[in-house]
């Protein structure tokens, strides 16, 4: 069908007569042509991207001869009609603009139409004319139009010589502000004193005047800032149920379950491995999914997940080789400082101190960033670095028929073979062991001494080792740790870790490339990590010839050395001073916690997410801490808000429009606020022990891309890591960023060695004997940040140490950028 106006006599109208001609204005059916459908399933498209309740404004502009001087009409009707070929789309049109005039006169009334139409798409001229009584109203809407507009003077202009676009929208939103600001300055006065006799008079009556509502404002009582979280979210607790019943959270929980799982086999096998197996995967995944429950069921902020980052587990090994070097129990130490966390937490909760989290600007919290990312990166190439002494890369394997030295070349060489499963192998070995040992005892002892000798020197290692042979006769040498000298390992081990970062890294690539479609695009982006673990787990496992190191994962709901440990930590025996001196590591550790968690929560609570349900800030910290006191007595790791974790669940439960037209900006239509996500994100985690077979197929050079990745992508979205580049860059190819037009030159590198300094200062202090004050040094980078003021004007900090300008939405940050911080 197509609806067409169709010109006919007046007399074929309903039987009126007469010789006037009228438009009639009906459907007239005909066969369509294949243009028409290719048209209609055009428009189709663009009505997709129609909001629901939009109206059409319609530009007719044309040239006659019968007009001396323009003629102008602007029409807005009483409600919306439709009107059939006026619109390339079936909308009700609200405004018409009709401009007729002669053919002599130099006027372009195409461009004064199109003119029309860009004030109608503005948003503030579209809102006036809505409103608007008379011509002044539209004559003082266009004119604001103009003074809000960049206007160029003509020019030869090249691109390189203008200000970006989002330097020149920020300058014009100034202008704006100051505008706003002075007309607020002039508002009635009779209007001001009758709203300060108002509120006098509320104070009078006890009203005592409008309370503060935001999170950060002071109450001035007793856990005043605990007890308005709890009032502000218990009446929203249905609505956080019913909220997660639809599909967008059931996608969004699947997603989070294995980012969620990634993070923890990754943080969980490095734990393994700094506290030699007393803390590992069993009591990693046990904890998160215990914590995760315990606090998105009472939290204040439940699209906040929480689990063990990398500053907990560096805390966790700096306190893990204080104990060693003193003689302490680490498990028992960990007692005490998880029972000072949450003596800590109340006290400084009933002071309201979450409110200092204000004073954590960029300048702190870049430093912690570039730190944490500098141990992830260092770490990694250590491990890589320790492969490979324990795995050297030699000519010849083959120790087939090598006689050591001062032994009788009729001596068969006698070992130990500890290492493996095979009972045949073993049964094998300890038959010739025990023929030999009874007939030359005294070779045996020879035997012995010289090959632990000889391999010592042969293989270029320090620790005790032993050789054990397979069935041809070859010597494999073994310590504690596992196989020694593995032919291979070292290079495919390399081959893991560089595999792991660089699929992860080129998927976080594509998730803003042109190819396939958004949806798809993004998904895998946001999936590279949990991808790329499990293609080079499937590498690994097709090449069983090489030796690689794998996750030690118990059976069951068992600790992760059952031989070492119990699932219930005993609170001693301990020295008196002890637990008295427990307060101080717990003291550091919680501000570990109070920072990462509350920077999360603030990032989380930016105004542009559109979250309407509040926060959390008082309470959940206080919640975490008496979770982590718990998780003490049980020997398992701490729990903090993970910041990248977080905004990636943010950002999965948040639904972005589908309707805004093409070239527009999407913009937040909803956003799931609800538990069951974090809830059925902390019980899969918790159900992933019984993958123990699949989990113990994870080669830990697999880890080692993962960490690689995390200390790669931690860095992108950093100022001071892209300030850090500017030191040895001319000036003429310094970027067009705000830190870089705002601030002088000079004062932005003495900015940026600052903040160097500091970061040398917190490496030193981590890699020194008192790791474990690491903390306090960091804290004391808030007042650093403050005497930087006196230094540097207001504009100036703000550039340095502001918030993060508006992203492209086709260039959108993926979530280590978003969050500033690493995981």
């Amino acid at each position: 069908e197509d609806k067409r106006p169709k010109i006919v006599p007046s007399g074929e109208i309903n039987g009126f007569g007469g010789n006037d001609t009228k438009i009639d204005i009906k459907e007239e059916v005909y066969s369509s042509s294949q243009e028409d459908l290719v048209r209609k399933a055009q428009n189709d498209t663009i009505l997709r991207r129609i909001p629901q309740g939009a109206e059409a404004t319609t530009v007719l502009v044309g040239a006659v001869d019968f007009l001396e001087q323009p003629t102008i009409a602007f029409v807005r009707l009483a409600e919306g009609i439709t009107m059939p070929s006026i619109t390339e789309v079936p909308i009700p049109v609200r405004f018409l603009f009709i401009l007729l005039g002669p053919k002599d006169i130099e006027l372009d009334y195409h461009e004064i139409g199109r003119s029309i139409a860009t004030l109608m798409s503005n948003t503030h001229f579209h809102d006036i004319a809505y409103k608007a009584d008379d011509r002044k109203d539209l004559l003082s809407a266009i004119n604001e139009f103009l003074d809000d507009s960049i206007v160029l003077p003509p020019g030869n202009w090249e691109r390189q010589e203008l200000l970006p676009i989002e330097e020149l929208k920020a300058k014009s939103e100034r202008i704006r502000n100051r505008k706003v600001k002075a007309q607020e300055k002039n508002k009635d006065k009779q209007q001001l004193i009758a709203d300060e006799e108002k509120r006098l008079l509320a104070a009078a009556e006890g009203g005592g005047g409008k309370k503060p509502t935001g999170p950060l404002d002071r109450t001035g009582k007793w856990w005043g800032g605990v007890i308005n979280d709890m009032k502000r979210r218990l009446p929203m607790y249905k609505s956080d149920i019913t909220d997660g019943l639809n599909t967008e959270t059931l996608a969004a929980s699947l997603f989070m379950y294995f980012a969620a799982l990634s993070t923890a086999i990754t943080f969980g096998g490095l734990a393994s491995d700094k506290t030699h197996n007393l803390i590992g995967i069993s009591e990693t995944l046990i904890s998160q999914s215990i914590v995760g429950i315990f606090f998105h069921a009472l939290c204040g902020q439940p699209l906040v997940i929480v689990g063990t980052t990398g500053p907990l587990l560096l805390f966790d090994e700096a306190l893990y080789e204080f104990c060693k070097a003193n003689g302490y129990e680490f498990l028992t130490m960990r007692v005490w400082v998880g029972v000072w966390q949450i003596v800590i937490a109340l006290v400084v909760s009933a002071f309201e101190g979450s409110r200092l989290v204000r004073l954590f600007t960029r300048f702190t919290q870049e430093i912690f960033s570039a730190l944490i990312t500098l141990i992830y990166l260092v770490e990694t190439a250590m491990k890589l670095v320790k492969v490979y002494k324990r795995n050297p890369l030699h000519a010849e394997y083959n120790f087939k028929n090598v006689t050591p030295p001062d032994i009788p070349a009729t001596a068969v060489p006698v070992v130990s073979y500890i290492t493996g499963n095979d009972t045949a192998e073993q049964s094998e070995v300890t038959t010739i062991l025990s023929t030999i040992a009874e007939n030359v005892s005294s070779i045996v002892t020879a035997i012995q001494e010289n090959v632990t000798s000889t391999l010592a020197t042969t293989l270029s290692t320090s620790e005790t080792q032993v050789a054990a042979a397979s069935d041809d006769g070859l010597l494999v040498p073994y310590d504690d740790l596992g196989p020694l000298n593995q032919p291979n390992t070292a290079l495919f081990c390399t081959i893991l870790t560089l595999g792991t970062f660089t699929l992860a890294y080129y998927l976080r690539i594509f998730r803003n490339s042109h190819f396939l479609g958004r949806t798809a695009r993004r998904a895998l982006g946001d999936f590279g990590v949990p991808v790329s673990i499990a293609i080079f787990v499937a590498v690994d496992y097709m090449i069983p010839q090489v030796f690689t190191d794998k996750l030690s994962v118990p059976e069951g709901i068992s600790p992760s050395d059952p031989e070492s440990r119990g699932w219930v930590i005993p609170w001693g025996p301990v020295p008196m001073w002890v637990p008295f001196a427990a307060i101080v590591p717990a003291m550091l550790v919680y501000i570990l916690i109070f920072m990462e968690t509350h920077i999360s929560e603030l990032i989380v609570d930016k105004p542009e997410r559109g979250l309407k349900k509040g926060s959390g800030l008082h309470m959940d910290i206080v919640l975490l801490s008496l979770a982590n006191t718990v998780c003490s007595f049980f020997g398992m790791p701490w729990h903090c808000a993970a910041t990248v974790r977080s905004v990636t669940h943010v950002s999965s439960v948040t639904i972005m429009s589908r309707t805004h037209a093409p070239g527009d900006k999407p913009h937040i239509v909803d956003v799931k606020e609800q538990r069951l996500s974090g809830l059925f994100v902390s019980v899969m985690v918790g159900l992933s022990v019984a993958m123990a077979p699949i989990l113990r197929l994870i080669p830990m050079s697999v880890l080692f891309g993962v960490f690689l990745y995390m200390g790669i992508v931690s860095m992108f979205g950093v100022h001071f890591f892209e300030r850090l580049k500017l030191f040895f860059m001319p000036v003429k190819y310094h970027p067009p960023e705000p830190f870089v037009r705002r601030v002088p030159t000079w004062k932005m590198h003495i900015f940026t060695f600052t903040q160097a300094a500091a970061l040398a200062i917190l490496w030193g202090v981590k890699s020194s004997s008192f790791s474990l004050a690491f903390p306090f040094f960091l804290i004391m980078m808030v007042p650093l940040r403050q005497k930087l003021g006196s230094y540097f004007t207001a504009s100036e900090l703000n550039a340095l140490d502001g918030n993060k300008p508006d992203v492209d939405p086709d260039n959108e940050p993926d979530f280590y950028e978003q969050a500033g911080m690493p995981s």
